[in-house]
């Protein structure tokens, strides 16, 4: 590898400012609510790995504790087992850059130091913005917001979610909808009108987009089901009768199709996660492949496809190639694995044009945490572009390029983002 080359690349990417192209990062005003954080509450992805090491999350993990330094010896021992892992790597990049931590690996002599360390700055009602502005240099996070809830737009813009779209046939979900538009819902053209109102009333808000993570749940096959057929199943929702699991189906995909023309009418960005799932989760449902139907029918429709749909990045990677309303979005991807990182952006440098590449989204919930796997992130695009100069006929000049674009220009114009933000 060419490391007089990657440590130019490392040194550009830390002067970028970022766009976090996918965001869970707790508001500014919950992290202070939220009360102090500590070496065992501040987690992020590792909490999936303690949960199928132990079967605990880590409220039960210590629930028996008494102390710090009972926390510790508990924590000690799922370390011992699971340290390997790029989750636990996350932390111990944070640990080093933020917390002062000059050792390999936490240990008896140094975790209370660092605990202590993360109670401290925690606490300090500079910190956050300390973080996320002046550490990261975020220019903002494109943020996940429910149905109905708010979002600080100094640090974040706004993609409003649409899981509860698909779930309209739950009848608390629809008098959520209904008490919030101040309306009632007696057929599905007039549900749909509502949802269209939801989008529009957060697009003059400003949000930029809608997202779906349905994958997490059932499949992310839909195929377009006809507006008789759709009317004759809400007919029955309203009826109160139950639906099968069949129909059910039929009336998601109806919506998702419905939501997928309504963002590319209205100019917004279409998110959807693929690929990776949690603890227990049904892998093929999140084939970025099953979304051929949708992407086919809505053409004038811009796609977010996210966390580079891991473990099918070389699928994703060929609708990026053949389908010009598929973007490719790297979020989540170097926390989960370094490796497969690399490998899925060395390829797509060689199959998408560079604009429809999106090199960073921190995925996290804390802060601090954003950092470490930006950390992880710039580590990583400087190993493949440096590697790509040096073997694949790729220029410094055009890497230097790469670089800018995946981790701002390209989502800065993608989003519609102001330039100087």
């Amino acid at each position: 590898m060419n490391d007089g080359f990657r440590k130019e690349l490392l040194d550009m990417m830390q002067e970028i400012q970022t766009v976090d192209c996918h965001s869970h990062t707790c508001l500014k005003r919950e992290y202070y609510q939220s009360g102090q954080r500590n070496l065992f509450n501040l987690m992020s992805y590792f909490e999936r790995d303690i949960q199928s090491a132990t079967g605990k999350s880590s409220d039960q993990l210590y629930l028996e504790a008494k102390s710090d330094e009972e926390r510790w010896q508990i924590f000690k021992g799922v370390l011992d087992r699971t340290r390997n892992v790029s989750y636990w790597r996350h932390n111990m990049v944070v640990y080093r850059g933020l917390f002062g931590l000059e050792d390999d690996e936490l240990n008896d002599e140094n975790w209370s130091a660092v605990n202590e360390r993360i109670k401290k700055a925690s606490a300090d009602p500079n910190w956050y913005h300390y973080v996320t502005k002046d550490v990261c240099n975020l220019a903002t996070q494109i943020r996940n917001i429910p149905w109905f809830e708010d979002w600080e737009p100094e640090y974040f813009t706004a993609v409003l979610r649409m899981e509860s779209a698909l779930v309209l046939y739950d009848k608390d979900t629809r008098e959520s909808l209904e008490k919030h538009l101040n309306r009632s819902f007696d057929n599905l053209t007039s549900l749909k009108r509502g949802l269209a109102d939801l989008v529009e009333e957060y697009r003059q808000r400003g949000a930029v987009g809608i997202k779906l993570a349905h994958a997490y749940r059932r499949t992310l096959f839909s195929e377009p089901v006809d507006e008789q057929t759709a009317t004759q199943i809400f007919t029955r929702v309203l009826l109160g009768e139950k639906l099968s699991t069949e129909e059910m189906k039929q009336f998601e995909d109806h919506i998702i199709f419905f939501l997928a023309g309504l963002a590319g009418d209205l100019g917004l960005i279409f998110q959807i996660h693929t690929g990776v799932q949690g603890n227990w989760g049904y892998i093929p449902d999140s084939d970025p492949l099953h979304l051929l139907p949708l992407l086919s029918a809505n053409r004038h429709t811009r796609f977010d496809l996210f966390h580079a749909g891991y473990p099918y990045s070389r699928h994703i990677g060929m609708l990026g190639k053949h389908w010009p309303n598929v973007w490719l979005n790297m979020c989540w991807m170097y926390v989960i694995t370094m490796e497969g990182s690399r490998q899925s952006l060395s390829e797509w440098i060689d199959l998408v044009p560079v604009e429809r590449l999106l090199g960073f989204g921190s995925d996290v919930g804390w802060p601090e945490m954003i950092y470490g796997h930006l950390v992880m992130a710039r580590s990583c695009i400087a190993d493949v572009l440096a590697e790509k100069v040096r073997r694949d006929f790729l220029s410094e000049t055009v890497a230097m390029d790469i670089a800018r674009k995946i981790l701002r220009d390209n989502g800065v114009a993608f989003y519609g983002l102001s330039k100087s933000g």
